[in-house]
């Protein structure tokens, strides 16, 4: 059996470390399998380029990148390898971030879904502004040779484009997989709630970020979106009084289920 150890560096890696630490799934990485794929993408990057250093970008993406290493777990079987047991990878193209996952096993999506969470937030700690979208398909992943391809990924791609605010939406093929292998507790990682899209405000699964980064303090998140403020002006200000306005929703909900508990 893998264990996924990571060095506490602060309380979201506890949290993460609780939830995945006893990662299971030894099975090899294939290049085409049904798995989930993320595609992350970095609003403001051309922005943020004329603003900042080649080097300052560079090492920003190379920590993004790196995020996999505090994630995938240290084999404690000398039967495994890292490349086999790891249940996600990460690429990364100028201003765009894709995660994949091994497969599309129940204890693989549990730490896919914990995972992508866990690396939003660590993306947003960072003053990053970021959106993205999910899906689950069939998906050919070689990363030698540079390869990425399926419709999952097209899906992932597209609804990304859609989204209005900080922050990642699931593609209906995660409902279909929740609904079809019968996913449980599936409320800690994710929530529906009317979503702020391109397209218009509409009933999503979304991603449930924000605990990684407030905690019990729901009102430390405005602090965050108060220093985007510092950087975004005109359409780029949306997305942000998009994110504001979202989060406000969210807090909403959490006090009504609160009542009805």
């Amino acid at each position: 059996m893998a264990k996924i150890i990571i060095n506490v560096l602060s309380k979201s890696h506890t949290d993460l470390l609780k939830s995945i630490k006893d990662y299971s799934d030894d099975t090899k990485w294939e290049i085409t399998k049904n798995r989930f794929v993320a595609f992350f993408d970095i609003l403001g990057f051309k922005e943020m380029v004329l603003r900042s250093s080649h080097k300052e970008i560079f090492e920003k993406l190379i920590g993004i990148s790196n995020l996999k290493n505090e994630i995938n777990p240290k084999i404690t079987d000398s039967r495994f390898t890292n490349d086999d047991t790891n249940p996600i990878e990460i690429v990364t193209f100028s201003d765009s971030i894709i995660i994949f996952s091994k497969n599309d096993s129940i204890d693989t999506f549990n730490v896919f879904i914990e995972a992508l969470n866990w690396i939003f937030a660590r993306i947003i700690e960072t003053n990053t502004p970021l959106k993205g979208s999910f899906a689950h398909g069939e998906i050919s992943v070689d990363v030698q040779k540079q390869i990425f391809f399926g419709q999952a990924f097209i899906d992932a791609f597209q609804l990304q484009e859609d989204v209005d605010y900080f922050g990642g939406v699931a593609h209906h093929s995660i409902d279909k997989y929740i609904f079809e292998n019968k996913i449980e507790g599936i409320d800690q990682q994710l929530f529906e709630i009317v979503t702020p899209l391109k397209s218009g405000k509409i009933r999503h699964l979304n991603l449930k970020y924000f605990p990684f980064i407030v905690y019990e303090d729901d009102k430390k998140m405005y602090e965050y979106f108060e220093k985007f403020k510092f950087s975004a002006s005109g359409k780029a200000r949306k997305y942000l009084e998009n994110t504001i306005n979202f989060y406000d929703d969210y807090l909403k909900s959490l006090k009504l289920q609160k009542l009805k508990d």
